[in-house]
């Protein structure tokens, strides 16, 4: 690492761990041996390779751009925020406003950058019926399977008749 705060000794132990961890020592065992956590094994063989140059540092994301709302006169609400400012009657109106102004403005810098992925096409229905053009299939009465018919027999045999709200009677099977 070049961190100019750093001991020799650091350095190389630094460079070790790196060298190490690269050849295919697992990190557990590095990090037993040098008395510190698998995840700061890790950190430190990133950190010399970035020192190093052969990795790129990790983008840090841009400066937030947080919108404040506030009311207005004659109960309009404001929302401003990253040099756009918009109106509106309600407060998620002015938000909604604000967003869309906002990502209109700003959108274009990032839109670039993105290729569009390409549709892919609709796959055909798999499933476990598969109905082919230009045949009719008659369509089955609900049935019961054997197992669940004998337990609606115990039950209306264990229960009185329901009735629904509207009164009508459980039909006797």
């Amino acid at each position: 690492m070049s961190n100019p705060n750093q001991s020799a000794a650091t350095r190389a132990r630094n460079e070790e761990i790196e060298r190490r961890l690269t050849a295919g020592e697992n990190g557990p065992a590095l990090a037993k041996e040098f008395g510190i956590t698998q995840p700061r094994v890790h950190q430190i063989a990133r950190a010399v390779r970035e020192a190093r140059g052969d990795l790129a540092p990790e983008a840090k994301p841009g400066p937030r751009i947080r919108p404040r709302l506030r009311k207005v006169e004659l109960g309009l609400w404001l929302c401003a925020g990253g040099g756009i400012e918009r109106r509106g009657e309600t407060h998620w109106e002015a938000y909604n406003r604000w967003l869309k102004a906002f990502l209109a403005a700003h959108g274009a810098e990032h839109a670039a950058t993105q290729v569009p992925k390409p549709p892919e096409p609709e796959r055909p229905y798999a499933g476990p019926v598969t109905v082919v053009p230009g045949t009719k299939v008659a369509p089955r009465a609900f049935a019961l399977s054997p197992a669940m018919e004998m337990v609606a027999q115990r039950a209306r045999a264990a229960q009185h008749p329901l009735r629904s709200l509207a009164g009508i009677q459980e039909r006797a099977a």
